[in-house]
């Protein structure tokens, strides 16, 4: 018996018997009060002060009663466990540590199962930029003493689960994509193709059956076509597919960057996915039906109306030293023929070094300074001695409108957005690049004006690039209605067809990430609240 059933074992030896000893009952109100309260403050909670509030919620809900025994838990918790795997979460988060009473046993249960309600509606960690979130303020609600009431009532924990649980499309295919890649690791991953010099197609080389082999596990190449050591057509057509999932150059070559993705190991993206699942945990409820998506880390803008994608473009994003923040914001308007303010940080560590070695780079760069008269010599810079000044650029930079502006024709406005915003650029090359983390964290364009006409309304379709090129002046316009914008980093989804996509981690967020959900896997352990704790 005992070594079927290990996790009654385990909470019979560390529990007692979940409910309340005889003696128990005759205690005072207050004494059972008193008990419950050291109970909740003893266990182990990953954030105390909601946890806690909703633990005592839910039990004074039941005047103080317990609400499992040792068959219900037993079979909640190992319910726990298998959707927390199913899920991404880590099942060793929900074991239940051991307890020194009855009274600390239920609470123990009902912490756990709280704890895992919590981390799958609203994630196991704060949703903190660094880590690829919109900020630990935005993290949503979680009726924890709601959740616990319905499974104490006996409602199925799946049901409870699936209420919690995200809704979009693209959390489920990303789920389901989970579990393809934990079989493939399960199963002993993909082989290593070993390095050497580029292999690109027509040639005969010993890689090419380990390359073959590589591209049939991830699901890129069929089965019928493992032999063989030329470098063929339809293992080109293979290569390409791989390529375009992990946002590299489809030209079939093996370089140095194709190799490197095609040897990460298959439980490293499986981890990969997980953490992914971790930030869809972290999104608002519903996206709105119109909204704007930029993948960060896919460097891609997506228009989307009622769960259709109207248009998707290239984008520029910000470089490692000056990420472009992931961010809940709104649009509500747009600017025609833009002046650019430069910002403080560029004026002092870009372009006062360059003033030193060039006294005419204000001039050649279309700088002005605007504490002088527009077309003065002072506001070229003339007489200044750029070397005698400090770290710090002493004078605002103005670059008027024009074919060489830093923001191009349009700029679109965000609110409350750090002064980023998305916007148009004179250099046209960088979008035809598949690496494109190269601002200086603002989001350029690669069709500013469709997406202008699109979210001005139909008066203006076809006829804004005119309307700018007649016009030259400054101009705002307001978008025929505000548009949420939402600028994430997914380093992991699954397209409509169940294929994976990965990308680089540009920012370090995913590392972060990991970091993160390792550490919250048990929370800190603080003295139980009765007994010496029993054997586990």
């Amino acid at each position: 018996m005992l070594s079927s059933r290990p996790l009654l074992f385990s909470l019979t030896m560390g529990l007692a018997v979940f409910g309340w000893e005889p003696s128990a009952q005759a205690q005072s109100a207050a004494d059972s009060q008193r008990r419950l309260e050291a109970a909740i403050a003893a266990a182990p909670l990953a954030e105390p002060t909601s946890e806690g509030k909703a633990l005592r919620e839910f039990y004074r809900g039941r005047q103080g009663q317990a609400a499992w025994n040792a068959d219900s838990a037993e079979i909640l918790l190992r319910e726990v466990r298998a959707l927390a795997t199913a899920q991404g979460l880590d099942p060793a988060s929900y074991a239940l540590p051991p307890a020194g009473s009855d009274v600390d046993g239920d609470v123990l249960v009902s912490a756990t199962l709280l704890r895992f309600g919590r981390d799958l509606a609203i994630g196991a960690v704060l949703p903190a930029r660094n880590v690829g979130g919109f900020g630990a303020e935005t993290r949503n609600d979680f009726d924890g003493a709601r959740f616990l009431k319905a499974l104490a009532e006996g409602k199925a924990l799946a049901e409870q689960i699936d209420a919690a649980s995200p809704h979009y499309v693209g959390y489920t295919r990303l789920r389901e994509g989970l579990e393809k890649a934990r079989a493939i690791a399960a199963a002993g991953g993909w082989p290593t193709l070993p390095d050497g010099a580029k292999l690109v197609p027509g040639e005969t080389d010993d890689r090419v059956p380990v390359l073959r082999r590589r591209l049939i596990a991830s699901g890129d190449l069929g089965e019928g076509f493992a032999e063989g050591r030329t470098y063929d057509a339809p293992l080109a057509e293979a290569v390409k597919r791989f390529q375009a999932r992990h946002g590299l150059d489809a030209d079939a070559a093996i370089g140095g960057k194709t190799l490197a993705h095609l040897n990460v190991p298959a439980d490293a993206r499986a981890r990969q996915i997980a953490v992914n699942l971790e930030r869809w945990r972290w999104m608002p409820r519903s996206f709105g039906r119109y909204h704007i998506a930029v993948n960060i880390a896919a460097q891609q803008m997506e228009v989307v109306e009622d769960g259709n994608v109207t248009m998707t473009m290239r984008v520029v994003v910000g470089d490692i030293k000056h990420p472009t923040p992931s961010m809940n914001t709104t649009m509500s308007s747009v600017v025609l023929n833009p002046a650019w303010r430069v910002p403080t940080s560029i004026a002092n560590k870009e372009i006062l070094p360059k003033l030193r070695k060039d006294p005419n780079y204000l001039t050649s760069s279309k700088l002005q300074i605007v504490d002088y008269p527009e077309g003065s010599p002072e506001s070229a810079g003339d007489g200044v001695d750029w070397n005698a000044i400090g770290k710090k650029f002493p004078y605002r930079l103005r670059q008027p409108p024009g074919p060489d502006n830093a923001l191009g024709q349009l700029k679109f406005n965000l609110t409350d957005s750090d002064d980023i915003y998305m916007h148009d650029t004179p250099n046209r090359k960088a979008f035809g690049r598949s690496y494109r983390a190269l601002s200086h964290g603002c989001v350029r364009l690669e069709r500013p004006v469709e997406l202008g006409e699109l979210l001005l309304g139909s008066r203006w379709q076809g006829k804004l690039a005119d309307n700018i090129a007649a016009n030259r002046s400054t101009r705002t316009l307001m978008l025929e209605r505000t548009i949420p914008v939402y600028m994430m980093y997914w380093t992991a989804w699954a397209d409509e067809s169940g294929n994976l996509h990965f990308r680089d981690d540009l920012y370090g967020h995913d590392r972060r990430l990991m970091t993160a959900l390792d550490r919250a896997r048990a929370p800190a352990s603080r003295p139980v609240s009765g007994r010496t704790a029993g054997a586990s």
